[in-house]
């Protein structure tokens, strides 16, 4: 598993005293609340405050107090260390970690999870393997098992059945 995630997107200042707006990964920014440090390009800054509006949302960095520092960090990622985000729920997991589980239907293997896709009724996983790919809703009906220990993601036959879209 992934020691660090990146967790936005800096799109660009806001106001003249070094505040960002920025594109959140997550579907629970609330998360990032927590966070005393981030990470740009590997230096860590101490984060004084965090505000968000949907997936989108404003920073500020203690050591970026005017526009043109901010704006040299436009299009930067952000990223965290896993030891400092709070522990998910159970059930629920990092994108980043579940990116190349082998995926299974039953005892059938058939390929990567390459992406997932978050839309606002349902995640799409998009696997992938040697001759096509293929898209499933993320629904809790579907997923058997996810086991990121041993790298595999178990998908119920019957329902995949059903669901599955071949690209």
């Amino acid at each position: 598993m992934k020691s660090e995630f990146e967790i936005a997107r800096i799109l660009k200042p806001r106001g003249l005293k070094g505040e960002m707006k920025v594109q959140f990964y997550s579907s629970d920014v609330a998360r990032f609340s927590l966070l005393k440090t981030v990470r740009i390009d590997g230096v860590a800054h101490k984060l004084s405050k965090i505000t968000a509006e949907g997936e989108y949302g404003y920073i500020v960095l203690e050591d970026i107090n005017t526009v043109e520092a901010a704006e040299d960090l436009r299009g930067r990622m952000i990223s965290a260390r896993r030891d400092e985000l709070p522990k998910l729920e159970e059930g629920k997991f990092y994108i980043a970690d579940m990116i190349g589980l082998a995926v299974y239907v039953g005892n059938d293997y058939i390929g990567k999870l390459a992406d997932i896709l978050q839309y606002g009724s349902a995640d799409v996983y998009v696997i992938k393997n040697d001759k096509q790919s293929l898209s499933v809703p993320a629904i809790k009906q579907l997923i058997s098992s996810v086991d990121l220990e041993n790298g595999k993601l178990t998908l119920d036959e019957v329902i995949f059945d059903r669901v599955v879209v071949y690209n």
